[in-house]
């Protein structure tokens, strides 16, 4: 079965129709960079260590890289406050240097989260705590 980048499958789960569908195919499709993900957009506790808006960056336009940013997921907590104690700077050129190492539209997600919000309109907070119960605290 061919790999989908996290962005394909959001976007799918997104254009589903109904609840329950979006919530069962969340839930099937469990994965640590899909919590990180939807835990970056919704839980108000992750508190994003990078400047607003899309960074200088060279979108990677190779193909099948769908894996990349599944590999790449544990690099996400580096910019996320609590977790490493780097300077700013050296930060900001790791997110940069991730960006142009995934999948385009991963990218696109990635730069998107850490402005907590989801490219997908059809995605809530409802359909997320519906699907994993405690992920997110104080909802």
């Amino acid at each position: 079965m061919p790999v989908i980048s996290t962005y394909e499958l959001l976007e799918k789960i997104g254009k589903l129709r109904k609840t329950e569908p979006k919530i069962e195919a969340l839930r099937k499709n469990d994965s640590y960079i899909l919590r990180v993900v939807l835990q970056g957009v919704f839980d108000p506790n992750v508190k994003w260590l990078l400047p607003p808006g899309i960074p200088p960056y060279t979108p990677n336009e190779l193909v099948d890289l769908e894996h990349v940013l599944i590999n790449e997921a544990k690099t996400i907590l580096y910019f996320i406050e609590g977790f490493y104690d780097i300077p700013d700077m050296k930060r900001e050129m790791m997110f940069i240097e991730l960006l142009e190492k995934v999948d385009k539209k991963d990218a696109e997600l990635l730069c998107a989260i850490k402005d907590k919000k989801l490219p997908f309109p059809g995605i809530t907070i409802k359909h997320v705590t519906e699907a994993f119960p405690g992920m997110i605290a104080n909802v």
